[in-house]
């Protein structure tokens, strides 16, 4: 359950006061609009930021995990106590997924693309995924799986990761049978002691 840092924070502020300490707002955002806001839930004119240590339960990869997001600004009745989630508090929130989980951010995707010169069409293209994929994990709509995360990874990260993909292409064979590797540092690598 989401409580305030300090509940005598809003006694002590006028919700312009308030408003005033919450971080510029995107334009776009339809909820940019002066406090206090109408609460849906309980229908008074009492929705104001406010600072809370929001929990919640989030699913990633199938399981569910309980999130703890502390200091989150987000706009709440004072009356009900029901939140808010605009499109700045859930892009905290998603933030907050991906630290957790050490995937990148949508802001790393994109450099990495731009670094190698690739439109989100050929990245899609050499993840066997959609161009719409790309573009939502891009653009923070949609975050990566953790098995997503670790092929951007070693995509972005290896060179010899994107030439093997490239040789799969050409060469449709690879992959169909092992190919052990006998320097002393790879069987370091796969665990064998020999």
């Amino acid at each position: 359950m989401a409580r305030l840092t300090d509940p005598d924070s809003l006694a002590k502020s006028s919700p312009r006061e308030m408003e005033a300490d919450m971080p510029a707002r995107n334009s776009k955002d339809p909820q940019a609009r002066p406090f206090p806001w109408p609460c849906s839930n309980c229908a008074t004119l009492t929705v104001v930021p406010a600072i809370v240590d929001y929990a919640a339960k989030v699913k990633h990869d199938g399981v569910v995990h309980e999130l703890q997001v502390p200091g989150l600004e987000v706009p709440r009745c004072q009356t009900c106590g029901d939140m808010v989630i605009t499109t700045a508090v859930d892009e905290k929130i998603n933030d907050a997924i991906r630290s957790r989980f050490g995937l990148l951010t949508p802001q790393q995707i994109r450099a990495n693309i731009d670094q190698l010169g690739l439109t989100q069409q050929e990245l899609a293209e050499w993840l066997d995924v959609a161009a719409e994929t790309i573009s939502r994990w891009m653009t923070g709509a949609l975050i990566q799986s953790s098995r997503m995360n670790k092929r951007l990874r070693m995509f972005f990260a290896f060179p010899e990761a994107r030439e093997m993909l490239r040789r799969l292409d050409r060469e449709p064979q690879l992959g169909t049978e092992v190919r052990l590797q006998t320097d002393a540092a790879n069987k370091r690598l796969v665990g064998d002691s020999r």
